[in-house]
């Protein structure tokens, strides 16, 4: 019996040796902890996708512009659209900026504006010339689609005169969104700016100021990779940002159909949408989509280089 007793009280103190007990009112720390060692498996993390606690949602759209020129036209139109059908029926929210000379002398344009549309494309307004923008949304209209809001791209000294409502033929173009904006022509290096923006412009001469109640809603573009993309939606998941949402845009070459400054296309695009789908810290949705949710969401203004 005494041999048992003394194997019992043995064993008692040895487990009460092992682990340090806490202070009566303290819980203990790491530093308390045994140290995991080498031998026991490690623990599998889980995945950012399911372990998210972020609340920021990054909105992704794509867009294209069909510029005047005929070297920015869709080279095949059943290439082309059979490229925006795969799109759409993944998923992606796409909106495309026409510009007038397209719309008044591209091949098949009033198909592929009826049928893109089918597809649930929107059509912005692309223009290099403030007076172009409202005959561009009158013949988008003409043509049998609903124009949108969206100015897509434009200088920034002209942001004072864009902002008004402008007319062509009776018909009236009233913008409520812009996207893009350039300090110089031509896309040279430091013309365009790639931040990530969402507010509302004061003026030309402050357009990085936000104004509570300016008329226009600016959606900020990046640089359009995918890779950008990927790298923003893994900050948000790590608890970077605090803003309800970010925006990003995909911007495609229409007549190449690959997105600018790269060589990703169709298969890299789908992969990315397969990638990304269930991610909870995601939409897709168009840049005006985008626009309505950022005012639904408060209208925090959120500027990041």
């Amino acid at each position: 019996m005494r041999k048992y007793l003394f194997i019992t009280l043995l064993t008692l103190f040895a487990l009460s040796c092992g682990t340090p007990a806490a202070a009566a009112g303290e819980s203990l720390t790491a530093a308390d902890l045994p140290v995991e060692t080498v031998t026991q498996p490690a623990v599998k993390n889980e995945s950012p996708k399911s372990a998210t606690t972020s609340t920021t949602m990054l909105y992704v759209s794509a867009t294209m512009h069909i510029e005047s020129q005929p070297d920015s036209w869709p080279k095949d139109v059943d290439a082309f659209l059979a490229f925006i059908q795969q799109l759409t029926d993944a998923g992606v929210r796409l909106s495309i900026g026409a510009d007038v000379g397209w719309l008044t002398g591209g091949l098949r344009v009033q198909e592929i504006i009826q049928r893109t549309s089918a597809m649930g494309v929107q059509w912005d307004v692309h223009a290099h010339k403030q007076s172009d923008r409202a005959k561009a949304a009158y013949l988008l209209a003409k043509y049998g689609a609903t124009p949108t809001s969206v100015i897509s791209g434009m200088q920034i000294s002209e942001f004072d005169k864009a902002r008004k409502p402008s007319s062509y033929k009776g018909y009236t173009w009233t913008p409520k969104v812009v996207w893009g904006g350039v300090a110089c022509i031509g896309h040279r290096p430091g013309c365009d700016d790639t931040s990530i923006v969402l507010y509302r412009p004061t003026s030309s001469a402050k357009y990085t100021v936000h104004d509570p109640k300016g008329n226009i809603v600016r959606v900020g573009n990046t640089d359009h990779q995918l890779a950008t993309a990927e790298s923003l939606l893994a900050q948000i998941e790590a608890g970077a940002y605090s803003v309800p949402m970010l925006s990003f845009t995909i911007m495609i070459e229409p007549e190449t159909l690959l997105i600018v400054n790269s060589d990703d296309g169709l298969t890299e695009i789908l992969a990315f949408v397969e990638q990304v789908k269930e991610n909870p810290n995601l939409r897709f949705a168009t840049i005006e989509e985008t626009a309505q949710a950022w005012v639904a969401a408060g209208s925090v203004p959120i500027q990041i280089p």
